[in-house]
């Protein structure tokens, strides 16, 4: 088998062709090929056509036969044997990741065109000779498969399973390719075996810790409820009770160490500029002051003598009106609070951590506050006392659990001050051209940008100093006495890892009343869910009440114990899923070095832009974490002497050239929403379901009930709107390859797709073109191949110049869309350009013809595989591609062959035309031939 590449430079240009075979060769000597020569290549192949497909009633593709023809040829191809690969195959290799899914059972829209494109990458890189790898899995551990299971009384694991094999073959329905011999289940106690380990190996690095934090709580359930499942009014969605914040122990990764390192590295990333916005404010960093203001009086046996307060905006210090603390501040204690109001302040603070005080996000709350009796003395004016409240929108795991309120600065705090009767004190900084008058400076307005700070006496020696300036000079005044000093803050914060709940990798660690936590020994991972056990949804954690599973012994003491009944956050099942994917049966550790460093980084990440913070966020942390501890990564194999100099090299051009410093995606591809279209009543505005309603002629929609026209929009596809739509029953009725390039034609990958079945007709209709378009050149021969054609490129017809030109004009499009800018829509418009051109080609004799329908069955051949797979068998075994010199043996596979190299000379105008006009009227016009 021959496969086109760049010849060597011919007098008439450089060309993309295959070197002549002994065929060729032999046809190139005489100027065309013999009758002999002819039908020793193709005499004893049998005629195929694709017209054979298509139902003579219907005038049809017979899709269903045609599918189920290279599905079952696809499948008689073994897996290859896995081993170390190579310096070149390093070089060569293209690691392309689409997210795994949720096993849920059924396959929406929106899988569909997130599976086709890495599929169609996938087939597009391979055929540009990468080594690529294009693993799938399970994202299995998780709430919905638990409440799945109370509802219907089945294992999660059974239900898991059973919805695994019925996506598996779903995704076989739409003809993708992965590698299956990757794949993993992260509910796989062979996989989350070395969850486990990871979490173990932070615990050893001191990168996770237990301290008390804000749970949902359902008073009636006992059980601790996730966000989801708490409703708008703050009520449980399956008791209706009133949910209350209670603090529970719970694990947290400190990823806030790595902070700088994610923020600093998301510059060198190839990643969408509004997914790096959104990571980048997710971080949050801010270049600030933490003052102390001292507790005035002095509270005996406090925690601490004073309350740490970070402002950004240091200075409008000497404008502080009150400092608010969180609810949940260690202050708000009835050993703390004055008498007089500790049961007010208490009772308010419970209000506002159980929601009941206004609902909705309390960071986003403005207005709830309660004057809890204590002062603090000004860090620079200790004469001044400022007056503490507790305010709903302040948050304890944020910073330090309490804020400065300067009303006349910040809109919030002016806003609060109002709705609470705190005194305001008055501006202390000003516009730089100021316009206000003196006498009318205590009624400036709130302003919130940087200026001067104004000549009063409140700001003593600062007045007249630009913001900057007095920024600096203030927190180095603060500093000198001890009262305050420069910080950098972060808005991220650390990582809950920890949820109780049944449904996932259980934490490896044991508590013991004489040793405190105590890792489980890593020769007894995994620590196995327990299966015998009843869930209920409610009292609690299910792991609390296996009593057997729970109590165990010390491995450090050997004293009874117990287990910790809390499991992981299934993000972090996620979080490593493609550095296992690189050695996916490794039984010795969770991956090996020469593996995932051969491998990683990922070139292409493609997935949803709902998972562009966290599960972003915590895939980078984990993948630094493990690379900073050479798990992986070019100094994790620089000492193994069974890895090879040259072996290294590459290991170490690969991390070069991709995302460096242990980032594991160096692309990240974001797919937008499939929407579907969706009727509602005009009168009442409710959704409407499909047979309500009735397309008349001319396409015009009309309630069958009312006979009014229904309102029309596209929405996100929800079973309460009724416009979801059956990927299974569009393959059904359309065929999988049209379903694929019309998902792919509709809108590029970025933006939203609104599905419109309707239309799907026009692919069907382009694939039956390309079908009598092969079947038409299969009809003829062509004179001579093409690589002694283009040894006359000179002396060719206008035509044939012009089909040349118009096939790498194809090339050059769809090359640049699949490598480039992923327009997707735009590949396909250009070969539908090109397939419309072929069509008008009147001399099929001419190498061109040939050569042009032979690079557009292979572009084709990504986006619709077995219509592709199709095309080729059905070229190959006719005379086109021998006479052509493209192929020496018959049943080759398209997917074998290169991708097309474009020939940049032949994107060149063939002519020319000149318009003539004589007085302003067109005469005649003439054209360069």
């Amino acid at each position: 088998m021959l496969r086109l590449h760049r010849l060597r430079h011919h007098a008439v240009g450089r060309h993309v062709l295959a070197p002549c075979s002994a065929l060729t060769r032999n046809a190139c000597a005489h100027g065309t090929f013999t009758a002999r020569q002819l039908s020793t290549s193709s005499a004893r192949l049998a005629q195929v056509k694709f017209a054979h497909w298509i139902d003579k009633e219907t005038g049809k593709l017979d899709t269903a036969k045609l599918e189920t023809k290279w599905k079952t040829r696809w499948a008689e191809t073994k897996p290859p044997v896995r081993k170390p690969l190579t310096a070149a195959e390093i070089d060569r290799l293209f690691y392309v990741l689409v997210m795994f899914p949720y096993p849920s059972g059924v396959l929406h829209m929106g899988h569909v065109r997130v599976y086709t494109i890495s599929d169609v990458l996938t087939r597009f890189h391979r055929m540009r000779g990468k080594h690529v790898v294009s693993p799938m899995g399970w994202d299995a551990f998780g709430l919905p498969a638990e409440n799945a299971a109370i509802e219907r009384s089945i294992a999660p694991a059974q239900w898991t399973q059973q919805n695994i094999a019925t996506m598996k073959d779903q995704l076989s329905r739409i003809l993708t390719d992965f590698d299956w011999d990757r794949e993993l289940t992260t509910c796989d106690p062979a996989y989350y075996k070395w969850t486990q380990n990871i979490f173990l190996q932070l615990f050893k690095n001191d990168m996770v810790y237990r301290k008390d934090a804000v749970v949902n709580w359902d008073p009636i359930d006992q059980t601790v409820l996730a966000n989801e499942q708490v409703d708008k009014d703050g009520r449980s969605w399956r008791s209706g009770a009133v949910v209350e914040q209670r603090k529970l122990k719970q694990w947290f990764a400190r990823i806030t160490r790595y902070a700088q390192d994610l923020l600093d590295d998301l510059d060198a990333l190839n990643w969408p500029d509004h997914v790096k916005s959104m990571q980048a404010n997710w971080i949050g960093r801010s270049e600030g002051a933490e003052f102390e203001f001292a507790l005035d009086p002095p509270i005996p046996d406090a925690q601490s003598k004073a309350i740490s307060v970070f402002t950004s905006r240091a200075d409008t210090l000497f404008g502080v009106s009150y400092l608010a603390i969180a609810p949940d501040h260690w202050l708000v204690s009835a050993d703390h609070l004055p008498a007089e109001h500790a049961k007010l302040v208490l009772k308010r603070a419970q209000e506002m951590l159980s929601g009941s005080s206004g609902g909705g996000d309390r960071s986003q709350r403005t207005k709830d506050g309660v004057f809890t009796g204590l002062y603090v003395a000004h860090p620079l004016d200790s004469a001044r006392r400022v007056p503490v409240y507790v305010a709903d929108y302040v948050l304890s795991d944020y910073g330090t659990g309490a804020v400065m309120g300067v009303p006349a600065h910040d809109v919030r705090d002016h806003e609060f001050c109002q709705i609470n009767s705190v005194p305001v004190h008055i501006p202390v900084v000003e516009p730089e051209a100021s316009e206000f008058a003196e006498e009318s400076k205590s009624e400036l307005p709130v302003f919130t940008g940087q200026g001067v700070l104004r000549r009063i006496p409140e700001n003593g020696i600062y007045g007249g100093m630009r913001s900057a300036d007095a920024r600096t000079t203030i927190v180095a005044a603060a500093a000198a006495t001890g009262s305050g000093k420069s910080v950098v803050n972060y808005r991220l914060r650390d990582w809950l890892l920890s949820r109780q709940r049944y449904w996932g990798a259980p934490v490896p660690i044991i508590h013991c009343a004489s040793c405190g936590a105590v890792p489980v020994p890593e020769s007894d991972l995994p620590v196995e869910l327990p299966t015998n056990i009843e869930l209920s949804g409610r009292g609690g954690s299910p792991l609390a009440r296996a009593t057997e599973w729970l109590n165990c012994k010390c491995p450090s003491c050997s004293g009874p114990a117990t287990r910790d009944t809390d499991t992981l956050d299934t993000f972090v099942d996620s979080s490593w899923y493609f550095l296992r994917y690189t050695d996916a049966h490794n039984t010795q550790r969770p991956f090996g070095a020469m593996a995932a460093s051969s491998m990683m980084p990922v070139d292409i990440y493609i997935g949803g832009v709902e998972h562009a913070i966290l599960h972003l966020l915590y895939s980078r942390f984990i993948s630094k974490f493990l690379w900073k501890t050479r798990a992986y990564g070019t100094a994790a194999v620089e000492h193994d002497s069974t890895v090879s100099s040259e072996v290294k090299e590459a290991i170490a051009r690969r991390e070069t050239r991709g995302a460096r410093n242990g980032e594991p995606f160096t692309r990240l591809l974001t797919q937008g929403m499939v929407h579907g279209l969706t009727y509602k009543d005009p009168s009442s505005g409710r959704f409407l379901r499909s047979d309500e309603v009735q397309t008349e002629k001319g396409n015009v929609p009309r309630v069958i009930r009312t006979g009014e026209t229904p309102t029309m929009s596209f929405e996100k596809m929800s079973k309460s709107k009724y416009n979801g739509v059956d990927p299974g029953a569009t393959v059904d009725a359309y065929g999988a390859d049209a379903t694929r390039l019309h998902v792919l034609y509709l809108a590029p990958p970025q933006d939203v797709l609104e599905w419109d079945t309707q239309s799907i007709v026009g692919m069907q209709r382009w694939i039956l073109r390309l079908g009598r378009l092969v079947d038409t050149a299969c009809a003829s021969s062509a004179r001579e191949s093409i690589v002694c054609a283009l040894n006359a490129r000179s002396k060719w017809p206008k035509e044939a110049r012009e089909t040349y030109r118009h096939t790498h004009v194809a090339i050059q499009h769809a090359t640049e869309s699949l490598e480039a800018s992923f327009s997707l829509n735009t590949a396909i418009s250009a070969l539908i350009k090109l397939s419309n051109y072929l069509a008008t080609v009147k001399d099929h004799e001419h190498p061109t013809f040939g050569f042009g329908l032979v690079c557009l069955v292979k572009m084709v051949a990504p986006m619709a595989p077995s219509i592709g797979e199709e095309l080729w068998e059905i070229l190959s075994q006719s005379k086109c591609l021998h006479n052509l010199g493209l192929v020496d043996t018959p049943n080759s596979r398209v997917f074998a062959q290169s991708w097309p190299v474009l020939d940049e000379s032949a994107l060149k105008d063939v002519s020319a035309t000149v318009v003539v006009q004589i007085n302003g009227k067109v005469r005649f016009k003439l054209e360069d031939m």
